[in-house]
C-alpha cells in the first residue's frame, strides 16, 4: 500500500526505520488506527492539538483500544458491533466511543452508475477469501451464461475504484466495497466467508450496517441459493438502488462525517503528548518493536534469496542448460518410479 499512497502524493514515514523523522513533530491532527503507532508517537515527543484513535476491528489485536489512553481526545469505531464489544471489554463508557462509519469518498457519489442491464449478464465476486459456496455459485452462473470475474486473492488482484465497480451489473462482496456500491448505485449482494443477508432490503439493511456489512449476524447459504437469489432478485435490487443510495448518504458520506467530527475539535491548542516511563504498555510495546525488527530481518533475507534465484534463472548459462535439465529430470523421474516398492500380497 505504500506505493499507492506515494502515488497519490502522500508522504510515508517508516517510524522504525526513520525514528528521527517524526521526533518532536507538530500536528493539528493525529489520527491513529494501531496502538503501537500511538505509543511510538508518544515516545517520540510528538505535539498535537487533537488525537483520534479509530478501531477498525474488535478481534484484531493491533486495532484494539490502547491500554494507555490519556492523550487520546476521541475514541472512534467503525461499526455498532465494534462499539458494543469495545465498551464491554475495555471499560470505556458508551459516551466515550463514537461510531465513525467506514464511509465513502465524495467521488463515488458523484460518479454513480447511470445505465443498468435489465437482466444479470456480468457480475464480480470481490473477495480475498471467497468461501466454497461462492465459488460453486460462480460455476452455476457461468453455466447459465453469466460472466463472472473474481477480483482479489486467487483471481485478478486490483485496487478497488469507482471505475472498476461500474463495469459490472452486480457485485457479490462484503465490507467496505458494499458502501462503495451503494454510493455508485451498483447492485450489491452482501455475502462472503461469514455468511450474509444477500440482497439488501428494508428487513436486513440496519443489521448489516451495524456489523459493517461484514456478513456477520446472518446465516450461510448454499451455492444454489446464492445463484437463485442473485438471479431472481436482481430486478428488485435495481428498484432499490435510489433508496439505498439516499439512505447511505446520511451516514456513509466520508466528507460529511469528517466535517461533523472535526467541528467538535476546532481551535484546540497544540500540546506535548506525554507517556509515563514505567507502565506495562511500554514494556509490551518494546517487545512488539523487537519482534517486528526480527521479522523484517527475515523478510529481507527471503527477499534477497528470491532476487538471487531470479538473477540466476535470468542468466545466459541457466537458459543454455534448460534442455539438459529437462532430460535430467525425466531420467530422475524414471529412476524414482522404478525404485518404488510394488504391491505385496499383504496389500488390500
Amino acid at each position: 500500500m505504500v506505493f499507492e499512497f506515494e502515488k497519490q502524493g502522500f508522504q510515508v514515514i517508516d517510524m522504525l526505520a526513520e525514528p528521527l523523522a517524526i521526533g518532536n513533530a507538530r500536528f493539528d491532527l493525529v489520527w491513529v488506527h494501531h496502538a503501537p503507532v500511538l505509543y511510538e508517537l508518544l515516545i517520540r515527543g510528538v505535539e498535537a492539538a487533537t488525537v483520534v484513535f479509530c478501531s477498525l476491528s474488535h478481534f484484531e489485536p493491533l486495532e484494539a483500544m490502547p491500554d494507555y489512553r490519556e492523550p487520546v481526545d476521541l475514541f472512534l469505531v467503525h461499526s455498532i458491533e465494534n462499539k458494543n464489544h469495545i465498551v464491554n471489554a475495555s471499560g470505556l463508557r458508551e459516551d466515550q466511543v463514537l461510531v465513525f462509519a467506514n464511509a465513502v469518498p465524495g467521488n463515488y457519489w458523484a460518479d454513480s452508475k447511470k445505465f443498468h442491464s435489465p437482466v444479470l449478464k456480468c457480475m464480480a465476486i470481490i473477495s480475498n477469501h471467497p468461501p466454497p459456496e461462492v465459488l460453486q455459485a460462480a460455476k452455476i452462473f457461468k453455466q447459465n451464461g453469466v460472466e463472472v470475474v473474481h477480483v482479489g486473492t486467487g483471481g485478478t488482484e486490483a485496487l478497488i475504484s469507482a471505475k472498476l465497480l461500474r463495469n459490472y451489473d452486480a457485485v457479490l462482496t462484503i465490507g467496505k466495497t458494499v458502501p462503495y456500491c451503494l454510493a455508485l448505485k451498483v447492485p450489491v449482494y452482501c455475502y462472503d466467508h461469514f455468511g450474509g443477508p444477500g440482497w439488501l432490503d428494508e428487513g436486513n439493511f440496519d443489521l448489516a450496517g451495524q456489523n459493517n456489512f461484514s456478513g456477520r449476524g446472518f446465516l450461510k447459504k448454499k451455492p444454489e441459493t446464492i445463484a437463485r437469489e442473485m438471479t431472481d432478485g436482481y430486478a428488485g435490487a435495481l428498484g432499490r438502488l435510489d433508496a439505498h443510495a439516499s439512505r447511505a448518504a446520511n451516514s456513509l458520506h466520508l466528507r460529511r462525517n469528517l466535517e461533523h467530527l472535526l467541528a467538535q475539535r476546532s481551535d484546540f491548542p497544540i500540546r506535548k503528548l506525554r507517556i509515563p516511563d514505567a507502565i506495562p504498555a511500554l514494556k509490551q510495546h518494546a517487545q512488539y518493536v523487537r519482534l517486528v525488527k526480527v521479522l523484517r530481518g527475515r523478510e529481507s533475507e527471503i527477499e534477497g534469496l528470491r532476487k538471487e534465484v531470479l538473477r540466476v534463472k535470468s542468466s545466459f548459462g541457466w537458459r543454455l542448460a534448460s534442455p539438459f535439465r529437462v532430460v535430467h529430470n525425466f531420467f530422475r523421474h524414471i529412476k524414482s518410479s522404478r525404485q518404488k516398492p510394488g504391491p505385496t500380497n499383504a496389500d488390500p
